[in-house]
């Protein structure tokens, strides 16, 4: 039996029999899409974006994003699931020549500058008030970006060559060191407090945290 094309196949070649170019490739298309669908929900909200203005914006025919996402609903979710991959969830090398709450600090910092940034506070908000219709959604959006944190202090702790049971261990401090630090910085930010104001206060926060832990004991298995 024949296989049969797959949408994106499809949708490709009804825009060429209409006379209309296909676009450069398949990947180009999908950034392209979800450019747009991004700045269109961050600018407007869920609500106010619909489907029909993220293919103007992208260039692209309806077939293109239907073929790939079912509905608004499904766009949004790839919308959110890239941008956590990109700004919640840095990579970066980590200074293993430091002591231990000298990495603890730089991984902090650098964690916080991700989470705290314009665009990051800007998906914040619109998941927010997209959490009562798709609470699956937001969710998904709080574990990844946590999760992630918690895995990078989690390996600054555990060491350079830490086996996998040893980060593990250190996951639980970890996760409480980003409740101290993240959640306050985090909901100050949806309120309205700039950028300038939450970095200035960052340092104190992020000592507060290490000490807090240090002092009850939480960090003596990493010295």
């Amino acid at each position: 039996m024949q296989a049969l094309p797959d949408p994106a196949s499809r949708a490709s070649t009804r825009r060429s029999r209409g006379g209309r170019p296909p676009a450069e490739q398949a990947g180009e298309v999908d950034r392209r899409i979800l450019d747009a669908a991004t700045a269109l929900f961050l600018q407007r909200g869920f609500d106010a974006t619909s489907c029909d203005q993220v293919v103007v914006q992208a260039g692209a025919g309806k077939a293109s994003l239907y073929a790939r996402y079912a509905n608004k609903e499904e766009l949004f979710a790839a919308v959110v699931r890239r941008m956590v991959d990109r700004t919640l969830v840095p990579s970066g090398d980590v200074p293993w020549h430091l002591p231990l709450k000298d990495r603890m600090r730089v991984v902090g910092h650098n964690l916080l500058s991700y989470a705290l940034a314009p665009e990051a506070i800007a998906l914040m908000r619109v998941v927010v008030t997209t959490a009562h219709r798709m609470p699956d959604l937001a969710c998904l959006f709080d574990g990844i970006g946590r999760d992630g944190g918690v895995r990078c202090v989690a390996l600054a702790m555990a060491g350079k060559d830490a086996a996998p049971e040893a980060v593990e261990h250190a996951s639980t401090v970890a996760g409480k060191f980003i409740d101290l630090v993240f959640i306050p910085q985090q909901m100050r930010a949806l309120i309205g407090d700039d950028q300038p104001t939450l970095a200035a206060d960052a340092p104190r926060r992020i000592d507060e945290a290490i000490e807090m832990l240090d002092g009850a004991g939480w960090l003596a298995d990493w010295r």
